[in-house]
């Protein structure tokens, strides 16, 4: 009461200093004011310091058994053997509701009571292949789809098929399906010690660890980086019309899952059926697959790529290559784009070539912007125009990826118009 007493005293004086032109009562009236303030303030910590430390904590409520409050069963709310699609990714954003029948004593005319219970428990991603490749249409077509199903089968994060070359050693990379888009998607590379030494051929070897005191990973060149796996399995895998070694290989970012006997078992059996289909398609068995099969449109690979390079935040550039005399050469076209091609390929190692026409490949550089022109130049200096296989070497356009390119069509224009320059002025073109 004091405090509101000092405030009715502050506003008599304020409006009396303001009729009568005092000063000392407009100082009287801030001084009540404050008097005031300072009352309300000592009564706010009075009431906080009244306040207890510790506070009681509620009895644990004994667990009640559901029949003992009426609850007879429990079921999902309308058909109960409905079933998310398996194809659906967004099933695991509708959570289940449940409704609990129950009578209770007290509850009028037994009505049914409903409760909402928490989100169900979401499904697994499904896995997404980021690399799908392989050295030719045959293996493409045949070999691909084996080893995706074989990926699946042991929960496989990379699976591929790699060619030994003893002299240099080297492996080259057959067919490849990875979920990791750093894995290489063709070419080479070199090593230093081969992947296996002195293993019987179709017999599984697994190495349950992976790095210190376990399997190298600098032995993982299928990479373009380091990857953290796990496990690794591979296969010896022989051809009867093929002098250099073929290995099937595995690896997994599980700690375990390889060494199981069942999966050694499946391995040899994959590992005999790539040996069959190598040799047949050695023999020619496998060649009518690429007349039935219609090739992947280059602007559908165009857009897989640019989708690639802007989910990872990397350079991409596609660089065309042209055989400056295609029209002058007199000879059989398909033996000539199958040199050009081999060539391509054993010097741009870590890039992605496809045909892009008649004589003319395209390549899918990764590097920066900035070493896009050295690489090129490296590209058109390997084919010297005294060449006896492909005489008059070659015109390299390449235009880098940037924001202005929405869509495939606008990447393949601006390469193409760097390819149809330099065919006029015998340079290499680069457009950013």
């Amino acid at each position: 009461m004091l405090r509101v007493l000092f405030i009715i005293l502050a506003v008599v004086s304020l409006s009396l200093a303001i009729v009568l032109g005092e000063a000392m009562l407009y100082a009287l009236a801030a001084v009540l004011l404050i008097a005031a303030v300072g009352l309300m303030t000592a009564k706010m910590r009075r009431r906080h310091n009244d306040v207890p430390e510790t506070f009681m904590q509620a009895p644990e409520q004994p667990e009640e058994d559901l029949a003992q409050l009426g609850i007879m069963e429990i079921k999902p709310v309308g058909d109960a053997g409905a079933e998310y699609d398996d194809d659906d990714d967004d099933a695991s954003d509708h959570p289940d509701k449940v409704v609990l029948e129950s009578f209770f004593s007290d509850a009028p005319e037994n009505k049914k009571r409903e409760s909402t219970a928490g989100k169900a428990r979401k499904k697994a991603p499904r896995p997404r292949i980021m690399v799908s490749e392989a050295s030719t249409q045959s293996y493409a077509d045949v070999l691909i789809p084996a080893l995706r199903s074989l990926r699946a089968s042991v929960d496989a994060y990379t699976v591929c098929l790699l060619r030994q070359e003893d002299v240099p050693l080297r492996y080259h990379i057959e067919v490849m399906v990875s979920q990791n888009s750093y894995a290489r998607n063709g070419g080479s590379y070199s090593a230093k010690e081969p992947m296996l030494a002195g293993h019987r051929a179709l017999v599984p070897v697994v190495y349950p660890r992976v790095g210190p005191n376990g399997f190298p990973k600098a032995k993982l060149g299928y990479y373009h980086e380091k990857i953290n796996v796990r496990q690794v399995a591979m296969v010896p895998v022989p051809s009867k019309k093929h002098d250099d070694l073929f290995v099937l290989l595995v690896d997994t970012m599980n700690d375990d899952g390889l060494e199981a006997a069942s999966v050694r078992v499946l391995l040899e059996q994959y590992a005999r059926l790539v040996s069959t289909v190598l040799d047949t398609e050695a023999e020619g068995g496998l060649a009518n697959l690429d007349e039935n099969t219609p090739a992947k449109p280059r602007r559908e690979i165009i857009a897989e790529e640019m989708e690639r390079a802007r989910t990872h935040e990397r350079s991409l550039s596609l660089v065309l290559v042209y055989l400056s005399q295609a029209e002058e050469l007199d000879v059989d076209v398909d033996s000539v784009e199958e040199s050009l091609c081999s060539r391509l390929k054993s010097i741009a190692v870590d890039a992605r070539v496809e045909r892009f026409g008649e004589l003319t490949y395209g390549i899918f550089y990764q590097g920066s912007s900035q070493s896009v022109a050295g690489w090129a130049g490296r590209i058109q200096s390997a084919f010297p125009e005294d060449d006896d296989v492909l005489p008059g070497g070659v015109s390299v356009g390449a235009a880098v990826l940037g924001p202005r390119h929405v869509g495939p069509d606008e990447l393949r224009s601006d390469a193409t118009a760097a390819l149809q320059e330099a065919f006029n002025t015998g340079e290499c073109i680069i457009v950013e």
